[in-house]
């Protein structure tokens, strides 16, 4: 039959569907007859009439044929056939076509009943995840009504064996094509009822797994593969992962129709010109946004269907394997596996570390085949898609059962204990969870007030109670601390207080504490210091008071002054002077600069400023020019500088300076 132009519409429902079935059971003639095209696109393939490789076909049905059998939908259905290799040799490339599917036709001869291939692939899509099967009885022209009835009532118990849903059974014949308009029906039937994609799916930034690469002359290489996520447009610029390879899409196809642009569920070939001259393999993925490889997975892992394997877990450990996931395929092995409670329908499943020879694209929930020995097949789905070094594998191993079944808050909360600071950004929660539902977990987490944020991470509230109280604390004790002690003005800089709070405490972080502070009246800021606000913690004896007040007079006259100088105009000692420095740290006004100089507020922050104006203009340091700037000596103008390098205000490099902290009041 002839297929209608695939010019896209607005209106329009996009479904992919695969074959599956023993060899010469007539997937490729049952596709050829259903859509008009040949899926056979290999020469072999064609002379040996077995399929050998993936094949693709597609079939769009007018919104007028669709509303004849449901009359409520008011769309165009365009179905992107995938036909799979039915031999046994052929059962890598059968894997690579069966992720991101919406439903299987399960193809099984009349004459002939389920076979071995049949089985193998059904427990493939189980395996998947890809419950829906519409299971197609071919060469009914062959076959008597005992031998129909017989592979009919074999093929459901095959499907109900292996956990399956069985949505509807069509007989048909290839050759004189009885029974194609009842199962094109059932099929429409069978795709609407599974509903269209979420809208945050369609949303969501693109991600194509790649099924084949090629190229022609003149426009360079193609990748082709089905759109799982989000949408693609000529002109965008995506990566190829893993590799990091940057690409821009010169143009679109789907089904040897140019588009301008796509959505989640179609079938695509994509002219790319490559940043750089890397080759690309099936297996890599086309994405919107860097995506970080893995090579270690923790998996639920068991066998399809109800039954396990004897002695399944020893098989499993140390033999050879290979992952199959998406279209990638790739050596692993299985390090590890801890049982998991019986499934009220009798089923058993463990958890299992996967160490992956390759690294791979995944997420979590995403599900996978595993082959191990010679023809060993278990699967199951993607717990979490990296190990943390901060967890313990008894740790992971209760997360990993939380995620097994199915509660994800927990999940959350579980990791976020295990993690030794008590608080993560949103993004370290991706192991876990898949990034459409990160955000809406993280959201009910927050509004049930299980977690609550500061900055940009999430913590529980107790732990955000705790840094806080231990923040205003430090600024008490730090206070407290005798004038005479020198080493006062370094536990009272905010650097030392984030990390007395909290060792590595991200700084947006602590200021966000800080803030609250303030506006709770328990701490004060003086220029770069933070004080209690209770009077009391800032009293100083009746004389070095005094002396602060003549040295914070002195110092108002210069840029930067030694101690010794200080002493001698203020008619005192260096050990008083220091006592007297210590207090004006405290009270925000002064400093000591390089151990034995002083300088006040104002001098410091005058200085700063032309180290910015400097920087500005050079893009480098040099201490004499800072020296002219200020019209200073050599001796103060590198005091002043070795201050700035003590606060990470600068840095050396080379012979001069790069500028870290711009002032407070030239930040945009």
């Amino acid at each position: 039959m002839s297929t209608p132009d695939l010019k896209s519409k607005t209106n329009t429902l996009f479904f992919t569907v695969s074959t599956a079935g023993h060899v010469d059971h007539g997937k490729t003639s049952l596709l050829r007859g259903l859509t008009g095209t040949d899926p056979d696109r290999l020469k072999e393939e064609k002379a040996r009439q077995m399929t050998t490789d993936l094949g693709f076909a597609h079939l769009r049905l007018p919104a007028e044929i669709v509303r004849k059998s449901r009359p409520k939908v008011d769309s165009d259905i365009v179905i992107s056939f995938v036909d799979v290799p039915g031999h046994g040799k052929f059962l890598k490339n059968m894997l690579a076509g069966v992720g991101g599917l919406d439903m299987a036709l399960l193809v099984v001869a009349a004459d002939e009943g389920p076979m071995p291939q049949t089985e193998q692939h059904a427990k493939i899509l189980s395996a998947l995840g890809i419950s829906r099967v519409l299971l197609v009885i071919t060469k009914c022209d062959m076959a008597n009504s005992l031998q129909l009835n017989d592979a009919i009532l074999r093929s459901k118990e095959l499907l109900q064996r292996v956990d399956l849903t069985l949505v509807d059974v069509a007989e048909v014949s290839n050759v004189t094509k009885d029974g194609f308009p009842e199962m094109t029906e059932k099929l429409v039937n069978a795709l609407v009822d599974a509903g269209e994609r979420e809208s945050a799916r369609l949303n969501a930034p693109p991600f194509l797994p790649i099924d084949r690469v090629f190229s022609i002359q003149g426009y360079g290489v193609v990748v082709t593969g089905t759109l799982v996520k989000g949408s693609i447009a000529a002109g965008d610029n995506l990566l190829i992962e893993p590799g990091n390879i940057k690409a821009r899409v010169r143009g679109l196809e789907t089904f040897n129709t140019s588009v301008a642009n796509a959505t989640a569920g179609q079938r695509l070939a994509i002219n790319f010109s490559l940043k750089e001259s890397k080759a690309l393999s099936r297996g890599q993925v086309v994405v919107g946004e860097q995506c970080a490889p893995t090579s270690i997975l923790i998996v639920e892992l068991g066998q399809p269907g109800v039954k396990l394997e004897d002695n399944f877990q020893q098989h499993v450990l140390g033999q050879p394997a290979r992952i199959y996931h998406g279209t990638a395929e790739c050596q692993a092995a299985v390090r590890w596996m801890e049982d998991l409670p019986v499934q009220p329908n009798g089923k058993k499943s463990f958890v299992a570390q996967i160490t992956l020879f390759d690294p791979l694209i995944a997420e979590p929930g995403d599900r996978f085949v595993l082959r191990y020995g010679d023809e060993g097949l278990a699967g199951g789905s993607i717990l979490i898609t990296s190990r943390p070094r901060w967890i313990t594998r008894e740790r992971l191993v209760v997360l990993a059962k939380l995620l097994a079944g199915g509660l994800k808050n927990e999940a959350v909360l579980e990791f976020l204990k295990a993690n030794p600071q008590g608080l993560l950004p949103d993004s370290a929660f991706g192991c876990l969870l898949p990034p459409l539902i990160l955000p809406v977990i993280i959201s009910e987490l927050i509004a049930s007030e299980k977690l609550v944020r500061l900055a940009t991470f999430v913590l529980s509230p107790e732990t955000r109670q705790t840094l806080f109280d231990r923040l205003v604390a430090e600024v008490e004790n730090a206070a407290k601390t005798s004038a005479s002690d020198a080493s006062v003005e370094v536990k009272n800089s905010q650097e030392a207080l984030r990390n007395k709070v909290l060792a590595g405490l991200d700084r947006t972080a602590f200021q966000e504490l800080v803030k609250e502070a303030i506006e709770k009246k328990l701490v004060i800021r003086q220029s770069e210091k933070l004080l209690p606000a209770k009077a009391e913690l800032l009293q100083a004896p009746d004389d070095v008071r005094e002396l602060a007040a003549k040295a914070i007079a002195i110092l108002k006259q210069h840029i930067c002054l030694e101690l010794d100088e200080l002493a001698k105009q203020t008619g005192s000692d260096k050990r008083k002077v220091q006592a007297a420095m210590q207090y004006l740290s405290k009270m925000g006004q002064a400093s000591i600069i390089a151990h034995d100089f002083a300088s006040n507020t104002e001098s410091i922050d005058a200085a700063h400023k032309q180290l910015s104006k400097i920087f500005r203009a050079k893009k480098d340091i040099a201490p004499g020019d800072f020296r002219e700037a200020l019209g200073t000596s050599r001796k103060y103008a590198m005091a002043l500088l070795a201050y700035f390098d003590d606060r990470a205000i600068t840095r050396r490099v080379q012979n001069g300076r790069v500028l870290l902290k711009y002032p407070k009041d030239e930040l945009t």
